[in-house]
């Protein structure tokens, strides 16, 4: 199936962006040291600081499942401070990552064509 990639779009709650901060550090640093296979790995803010945008990309399907299952059980305290609002997925991706991100209200694109260098 081959790479694939998601942009997931969260708003941080009011008086929240320091710990969002410091939460996004610990799972960037623990993905890069963990996780050979995740590809990407960014988080974005907007001007206001009011919203995230956190590109990742892995490998493959299994990639981005084993991530969700390294992840997994902290995104309720991520979510609680940063509710997602939307999440595009990008790529072939297997039945069990769309059972995955399903439950996000996850918007899947298939490539139509274009290239990375």
């Amino acid at each position: 199936m081959g790479k694939i990639s998601y942009t997931l779009v969260m708003d941080i709650v009011d008086g929240k962006l320091d710990e969002f901060k410091s939460k996004a550090k610990n799972y960037t640093s623990s993905a890069e040291k963990n996780e050979p296979e995740t590809l990407g790995y960014s988080w974005f803010l907007s001007a206001d600081n009011q919203h995230c945008m956190l590109h990742e990309a892995f490998a493959d399907s299994e990639a981005m499942l084993a991530h969700l299952g390294n992840v997994g059980p902290t995104l309720p305290d991520l979510f609680a401070i940063a509710p997602p609002s939307r999440l595009e997925v990008f790529g072939e991706v297997s039945d069990a990552a769309r059972e995955a991100l399903d439950p996000l209200g996850a918007i899947y694109f298939t490539h139509l064509c274009g290239f990375n260098r």
